[in-house]
């Protein structure tokens, strides 16, 4: 329900939009110049930069039936990014809540969370639970100094993936020792960063070698951090100590045959002490993953080309806390011992074969995850004596749940360079509670489901600079199990119960755009419609009297309830003034609203976007950008809060000295306080806002030396 327009001195006009286009890299060092014109940028992507999200192997970003978000290293450092969140400030399509050494959800285009699908060099990301504020914990965990390219598909991707591509999909890739080497026997690169806006600071190293029959690679890396404050400095602070590897081996087995080895591994650990002995938390969250990558590019006659992996993650989440309580009984200390544990065995099988106009891709995939969220209480009064000991705590039982899908997509080729993308996926899953005495496992049962996913595209030549292209895509999620199993409460006064009969979150997204790139002006632009049914949400199913008169208990459950739909139009162009300057912007607009209550959805994001101006040459680059939103009015009920409109102001410059580069990001010049809308969606319109505003005026630095 519309609570009506903000006064018009709080509105801001439509956006502007930075998207790096250039500078450093991971593989042999280059001058700026010639960087700017090979780097992706977040606004608009060059035709010669390849994707992967569209069908599963390389193509052209303009032969992709879709509009896809890019962001390379080059583009992370000149940002000198720290997580998901940084890597995309500048797209107004993808919008982040949560900061560096804490929770973070990305959302694109209003569908975020466990809806969107993460993977990374192949393997999916482990899934994530929600926790207070509306974040999702368990994702996010990752060191953007390891990456190479990071792709967002913005619509349905479960034609190709599967499950969780309800909205979109996150693809992140690592590089391989060869994307390092190129064609030198060895790389080394050193690198620092600081950031003042959270005391960041980081220490890095980048090696690779050809070992003469085969290449190897590692980077290492270490940071150390405190929270991001708000504008008014005053949220609680905690510190944060971060370490990553990843290493890869890559060996040639013959011309057309090859074998690589992946060990990834993060950990980080955060420590919040708001009150020494009655208020701390010491939070450790590790992720390890082992992969063997097989590729062969023999041809045969049912494939020009194929590529297995298996792998292993394995991700593990340790909460300890000590709260301060009491209750008629007295006081005391809880130390409360949460975990998340998930085990993740996946397996990838695909092909390639091109027939006369027609070029297929297709193959299977197999994920089975083991998850558990053991919790243990203990209880010390404050006399001394125990009142707990390590009692575990009611949430949800663990869960086996199988994934298994095969898919296959053709893109035929006909009048001329005109090309129709027909794919299809059928999924396959099961999901069971495992046996805990905690529980009762009659209330629960297995969740067997099929799903089809198919997927329909087209993309029309106008000239040899600009495509036009349809498509349609269709998504779905299984059902959580932390919603499917959930069964706990507080007695007497709620109570959460199982249910086994959920079904899968479906849509159905349908997108219509243009891409245009030549020497001088690139341009992209897309009109998007999504329609969400049986969207999972909390339901109150009964009430019954309890023990304490005039009180009821509350009893929920997770039930298939909503439907939604989201629209919207999207543009961003670049141009080239001449060979030193370039113009950047772009803009979002969006809507949507649940259909069976017409009220607009708190996914929403305001008309939002962002300018630059960029100048490049030979060993040193310059960035002047602002971003941007308009005031936000379309909330889901008159007593949901508005936010008014803001504006930043930002500056980015690098500069090359022989082996040296040197970047420096300076944020939000004017100091402004702002409130971004996707902050406090949904919220109470006279809350405080203080906790939500972000930081005033900071500076990131960079700097490396590649041997």
């Amino acid at each position: 329900m519309n609570a009506g327009p903000l006064p018009n001195q709080h509105r801001s006009s439509v956006v502007l939009s930075l998207a790096i286009a250039s500078g450093l890299g991971l593989a042999t060092p280059m001058s700026f110049a010639q960087a700017a014109q090979e780097s992706p940028d977040t606004s608009v992507v060059p035709d010669e930069v390849m994707v992967v999200t569209g069908s599963r192997t390389e193509q052209h970003f303009k032969d992709v039936a879709g509009d896809i978000s890019v962001v390379d290293d080059i583009t992370i450092e000149r940002q000198v990014s720290t997580d998901l969140a940084d890597a995309f400030r500048y797209d107004p399509a993808i919008t982040s809540t949560g900061q560096a050494g804490g929770a973070q959800t990305l959302t694109v285009r209003g569908i975020g969370g466990n809806r969107l699908i993460y993977i990374k060099d192949g393997r999916r990301l482990n899934d994530a639970y929600e926790g207070g504020g509306g974040f999702l914990i368990g994702r996010g965990y990752l060191d953007v100094t390891q990456v190479k390219q990071i792709e967002v598909a913005k619509s349905a991707a479960s034609s190709l993936y599967g499950s969780d591509g309800l909205g979109g999909i996150i693809l992140i890739t690592t590089p391989d020792p060869d994307d390092l080497l190129g064609s030198e026997d060895s790389y080394l690169q050193f690198g620092t960063a600081a950031k003042s806006v959270n005391d960041e600071w980081l220490i890095s190293t980048t090696a690779a070698q050809d070992f003469q029959g085969w290449q190897g690679s590692v980077t290492l890396s270490h940071r150390q951090g405190k929270e991001t404050q708000n504008y008014e400095k005053n949220l609680p602070g905690y510190d944060f100590d971060t370490t990553s590897l990843l290493t890869k081996a890559l060996i040639p087995i013959d011309s057309e045959r090859s074998l690589k080895l992946t060990l990834d591994h993060y950990q980080q650990e955060t420590s919040q002490i708001i009150s020494e002995g009655t208020n701390e938390t010491l939070e450790d969250d590790r992720q390890t993953a082992f992969s063997i990558d097989w590729n062969n590019a023999t041809a045969r006659p049912w494939a020009d080309s194929s590529s297995s992996q298996l792998y292993l993650t394995q991700y593990r989440q340790q909460s300890d806390q000590l709260v301060a309580g009491g209750d008629m009984s007295g006081a005391y200390i809880d130390t409360n011992d949460y975990r998340f544990d998930q085990d993740i065995l996946g397996f990838r099988w695909q092909a390639e074969k091109a027939t006369g106009d027609s070029t297929w891709v297709y193959g299977i995939d197999a994920d089975y995850y083991d998850t558990e969220r053991p919790r243990f209480k203990t209880r010390i009064a404050m006399d001394g004596s125990v009142l707990q000991d390590n009692q575990p705590q009611l949430t949800f039982p663990g869960a086996n749940t199988l994934l298994a899908g095969v898919f296959a997509q053709n893109t035929l080729t006909f009048a001329g360079d005109v090309r129709l993308i027909l794919g299809l996926r059928a999924d396959y899953y099961r999901m069971q509670p495992k046996s805990d005495p905690l529980y009762d496992l009659d209330l629960m049962a297995d969740i067997k489901e099929t799903a089809l996913s198919p997927k329909v595209g087209l993309v029309i030549p106008f000239s040899a600079a600009t495509n036009v292209y349809a498509q349609y895509t269709r998504g779905f999620r299984i059902p959580p199990h932390d919603q499917a199993y959930q069964n706990h409460g507080i007695e007497p006064f709620y109570a959460i119960i199982p249910n086994a009969d959920l079904e899968p979150e479906k849509s159905d997204a349908f997108e219509l755009g243009l891409k245009h790139s030549n020497d001088d002006f690139s341009t992209t632009a897309a009109v998007f419609y999504s329609d969400f049914t049986d969207f999972i949400e909390s339901q109150l199913v009964a009430t019954e009297p309890t023990y304490i008169p005039g009180v009821q208990r509350s009893i929920f459950q997770y039930q298939n309830l909503d439907s939604a739909h989201i629209y919207g139009a999207e543009v961003a162009a670049d141009y080239w003034l001449n060979s030193q300057w370039k113009v950047a912007v772009s803009a979002l607009w969006m809507s949507g609203k649940n259909d069976e209550t017409d009220a607009y959805l708190t996914s929403l994001s305001p008309l939002s976007g962002s300018m630059q101006l960029h100048y490049e040459g030979d060993i040193w680059y310059a960035t002047a950008a602002l971003r941007a939103a308009a005031a936000m009015s379309r909330v889901a009920t008159v007593d949901d809060i508005q936010t008014a409109g803001w504006g930043t102001v930002d500056l980015l410059f690098g500069r090359e000295l022989g082996a040296w580069q040197f970047n420096i990001a300076a944020l939000n010049l004017t100091d402004k306080r702002y409130v971004p809308y996707n902050s406090v969606a949904g919220q109470a319109a006279d809350i405080n806002t203080d906790q939500y505003s972000q930081p005033g005026r900071s500076v990131s630095l960079r700097l490396s030396y590649t041997f």
